[in-house]
C-alpha cells in the first residue's frame, strides 16, 4: 500500500487532532496515513449535587453521548481528512459498542460518490484482544471491499511465548492472507533505557515479515504530562521513538514504516476536568522535543492564558529552534501569537496542542521522506 518511507501518526479523534490534520499542506498529506483511535467522550458531570453519580451511571452517560454523536463521525472524517486512506481502531471504546460503531463507520466506506469513489477509504484495525463480533465486522469488510485490514500487535502480545503461533492462528482462523494485511507492531512506551535487543528479537519472531502488505513499527516517547519539570522554563525531551525506528530500519531484513503518538503519551488516559494544566508549547525537532513550560493556567493570581503569546514571542526569537512561520500551519500559529503579547486572542490548550501536533506531523513526514 505504501513504502517504508511513509508516516503513520496515531491520533485520538479529538478537536486538536482533527484541526491538525485538516490544516496540513497537500505535499505533507501525501506522505501520511493517519491511524485514528476513537475514544469515549467525557460524561457531562454531576448535575445533582446531592448525590454523586456511580461509575456505572457515568459510563452509561458516556456511551449515550457517543452513540448520539456516532452518525456524524463519518462526515467528520471526510471533512478533516477527505477521501484518502486512514486506519480506524475502536479498541478504546467501551466493549459494548465497539462492533456497532465500527460497522456504522465502515458502512460509509461501502458507499460511493457520483464518480464511483468510496466516501471513506478506511482500513479497520483489530488485535488479538478484539472481541469476536468486532473482529468479524472488520474481517468481513476487508474481504467484501478488498481494502484489507490492519493487525495491531501490542507490547503485551510481544511478551507471550505463543506470539508466532498466535499470528499464524489469526491468519488461518479468519481465512486471510498476509499480503492483504497491514501489520503494526506497537511497542507503546519507549525511552532511552528501552532494550533494543529485546524488541529486535521479538520482531524477528513474527512470521511472514516480508509478506505483509505493509509493516509498521509504532512507539511513543512523549511523557504522560509535564509534571517531571517542576519549574517554568525550557526543556528538551529525546525522541527515543524516532531513534528506535532509525536503528530498526537499518538492522531488520525489512525496513518498517514509522508510527508514533506525536506529542501525546502512548497510553490513553481520559482528561481530568479538575486538573490544572500548564501553559506550554510542545515543539518537535529532528531528534528531540523542545518544551516551553509555563505556570498552571488556573493558578491563583497567575497570568493564566496570557502566558501563551509571551511564550510564543520568546520562542520565535530562537532562530536555531523555530522553523519559521512558513514551515507549517502550527508554526504560522505560533508566529501570529508572538506578534502581540497583549492580545486577547491568546489561544487555549486545544489550539496550542493543535499547533504542536500539526508542526510535528509536517516535520516527521518530511523527515521520513528524506531518510536514507
Amino acid at each position: 500500500m505504501f513504502s517504508y518511507k511513509h508516516y503513520i501518526p496515531i491520533l485520538r479523534w479529538r478537536a486538536a487532532e482533527k484541526g491538525a490534520l485538516q490544516n496540513l499542506e497537500t505535499e505533507d498529506r501525501a506522505l501520511i496515513t493517519p491511524f485514528v483511535e476513537l475514544i469515549m467522550p467525557q460524561p457531562r458531570g454531576d448535575g445533582n449535587k446531592t448525590r454523586k453519580k456511580t461509575p456505572a451511571e457515568l459510563l452509561k452517560e458516556s456511551i449515550d453521548i457517543f452513540l448520539k454523536d456516532l452518525p456524524a463521525i463519518p462526515s467528520e472524517l471526510l471533512k478533516y481528512w477527505g477521501h484518502e486512506t486512514f486506519f480506524l481502531d475502536v479498541q478504546l471504546l467501551d466493549g459494548s459498542i465497539r462492533a456497532k460503531s465500527l460497522e456504522k463507520i465502515l458502512g460509509n466506506g461501502k458507499q460511493l460518490d457520483i464518480l464511483l469513489v468510496p466516501l471513506l477509504s478506511v482500513i479497520p484495525v483489530v488485535g488479538f484482544a478484539s472481541d469476536e463480533q468486532t473482529r468479524r465486522v472488520a474481517v468481513n469488510f476487508a474481504k467484501e471491499n478488498k481494502h484489507g485490514l490492519c493487525l495491531r500487535i501490542t507490547e503485551s502480545n510481544l511478551k507471550e511465548k505463543s506470539l508466532a503461533s498466535d499470528v499464524k492462528a489469526f491468519i488461518g482462523n479468519n481465512s486471510l492472507d498476509a499480503k492483504n494485511i497491514d501489520l503494526m507492531v506497537d511497542f507503546k512506551i519507549v525511552d532511552e533505557q528501552t532494550s533494543y535487543e529485546f524488541l529486535f528479537k521479538k520482531i524477528n519472531l513474527i512470521p511472514h515479515l516480508e509478506q505483509w502488505r505493509t509493516f509498521i513499527v509504532a512507539s511513543g516517547a512523549f511523557p504522560q504530562d509535564l509534571s517531571q519539570f517542576r519549574d517554568p522554563g525550557q526543556y528538551d525531551i529525546p525522541r527515543a521513538d524516532w531513534t528506535l525506528w532509525c536503528r530498526l530500519s537499518k538492522d531488520l531484513k525489512r525496513s518498517p514504516s514509522f508510527a508514533d503518538y506525536t506529542i501525546q503519551h502512548p497510553v490513553y488516559l481520559p482528561r481530568d476536568s479538575s486538573s490544572n494544566p500548564s501553559a506550554s508549547i510542545r515543539y518537535a525537532l529532528e531528534d528531540h522535543w523542545v518544551i516551553l513550560k509555563g505556570q498552571g493556567l488556573r493558578n491563583k493570581k497567575g497570568a493564566g492564558f496570557k502566558q501563551y503569546p509571551a511564550q510564543a514571542q520568546l520562542f520565535v526569537k530562537q532562530k536555531e529552534i523555530f522553523k519559521g512561520a512558513s514551515f507549517s500551519f502550527g508554526d504560522s500559529y505560533i508566529a501570529e501569537k508572538a506578534k502581540d503579547i497583549n492580545t486577547k486572542d491568546t489561544g487555549n490548550p486545544m489550539t496550542w496542542l493543535r499547533a504542536g501536533i500539526n508542526h510535528h506531523l509536517a516535520l516527521v513526514a518530511r523527515q521520513i521522506a528524506s531518510a536514507p
